[in-house]
């Protein structure tokens, strides 16, 4: 199975192998390398080695053995539908875009292609983590994309989650306010932390909904900025980790001696994702004018966590 892929911008620059370790992390870098060392990886449809410079745009091809995707939860439900855009209510453990090996158990490939009827042009607007649960919304064609991308540009889309964390923070509301980039030496390439890399302004907002005794509490959470991770990395920054998070409750050995058995609860934890669920998306339509609020109800388990918790 041949599967290809264009350089993006943000890559331009890269060897080969930093660009497949760092955007396809279903392999190791090694693996990579030994891949490119057996010919299986080719640039522009040339022969490539792990030292060359890619460019954007060039066509990055892998012979891809035969394979099962992973399992995925396509379960997810439209809540909101007009000319422009599209919201949706997006399970747990449900890919937006392909990552790994998830070609086609994911969201935006079932709108474009296996939904009924299909949103060919369907472009996402606002994206969650596999295991978060909640609100997404994509648009419909590209002029509602670039009219949203201008309201995500100038903060005006307002987001509220739910996470039940662990312990329970000293106040009943707060701010969470330091930066947030790449952190350079963990032994997984898509870890964030305090003050990494390229950190970017991050702020959230906290306010406590419910204390669990003194070991867990239930938050509503409100993202200032948009930083990868940012509520994840937040939460566990100020001591108090997302319930279920295995990427910032564990070490980097832990996680991945987890991810070898990913169907597996990580252990400890009373549920088998992280508890963290988009609630509400708020915006002013940009071509309507009217105020749009777009809710998803709280899944099941995490419902079940907070009965356990009670």
């Amino acid at each position: 199975m041949i599967i290809s892929s264009k350089v993006p911008p943000v890559y331009n620059g890269c060897t080969a192998l930093d660009y497949l370790s760092l955007r396809f992390t279903y392999l190791t870098k090694e693996q990579w390398q030994d891949r490119i060392s057996e010919g299986k990886i080719r640039r522009n449809d040339a022969p490539v080695e792990a030292a060359s410079i890619l460019k954007t745009n060039d066509l990055i091809s892998y012979d891809m053995p035969d394979f099962t995707e992973p399992p995925a939860n396509l379960e997810y439900k439209l809540i909101f539908e007009d000319e422009w855009l599209l919201g949706i209510d997006k399970p747990g453990n449900l890919l937006v875009h392909h990552k790994g090996k998830s070609f086609r158990s994911n969201l935006i490939y079932h709108l474009r292609f296996l939904h009924n009827p299909p949103f060919e042009q369907a472009d996402m607007i606002s994206r969650l983590d596999r295991e978060t649960s909640g609100v997404v919304m994509a648009a419909k064609n590209k002029e509602a994309l670039r009219a949203m991308n201008r309201l995500v540009m100038g903060r005006m889309i307002h987001k509220e989650y739910y996470a039940v964390v662990h312990g329970v923070p000293a106040g009943d509301s707060g701010v969470i306010d330091y930066p947030i980039g790449r952190q350079t030496d963990s032994k997984i390439s898509y870890r964030y932390c305090r003050n990494g890399e390229n950190a970017k302004e991050a702020v959230t907002r906290y306010e406590v909904i419910e204390r669990f005794g003194d070991s867990f509490a239930a938050l509503r959470l409100f993202p200032l900025t948009g930083r990868t991770h940012q509520l994840r990395v937040h939460c566990a920054g100020i001591g108090h980790g997302i319930v279920g998070d295995k990427l910032y409750g564990k070490t980097d050995d832990e996680f991945l001696r987890w991810r070898e058995t990913p169907q597996e609860p990580a252990a400890g934890e009373p549920v088998q994702r992280h508890a963290l669920h988009c609630r509400a998306i708020s915006f002013i339509h940009p071509f309507t004018a009217k105020e749009c609020v777009l809710r998803a109800p709280l899944p099941d388990d995490i419902k079940t966590v907070i009965q356990s918790l009670k």
